[in-house]
């Protein structure tokens, strides 16, 4: 191979690693304005939709939470004005609940275990 065709063969290698090098850096850019323009979007998408969805569920529940502490306290108050009212039933109606409870829980009512001959 005489060197002048050595020196061709080099040329294009330089030209091929050149026209390689711009195709890459040209694939790498466009990526780049891909990616920036769909962080944009998805920014565009929370700012629009997802975030006031968002502030309006947390609105809903907490109208939610403020609806029922404020049955809670109502019913706690209702209840504190039977018992100051009706103190002896409350007592009974207490005694009786503990009773009922304490058969369905426990089975064995007494305190010290049967002998069994």
């Amino acid at each position: 191979m005489s060197s002048s065709a050595a020196n061709d063969l080099s040329q294009d290698a330089r030209n091929l690693k050149e026209q390689a090098k711009d195709s890459a850096t040209r694939v790498s850019d466009d990526a780049r304005e891909e990616l920036a323009r769909l962080r944009a979007q998805v920014e565009r998408l929370m700012s629009e939709r997802v975030t006031p969805a968002l502030a309006g569920a947390a609105d809903q529940v907490q109208d939610y939470a403020d609806r029922a502490r404020a049955t809670i306290e109502e019913q706690a108050d209702a209840f504190s004005e039977t018992v100051r009212e009706r103190p002896l039933m409350a007592v009974a109606v207490a005694a009786i609940g503990g009773y009922l409870i304490g058969r369905l829980m426990g089975g064995n009512t007494y305190v010290y275990p049967r002998d069994r001959h």
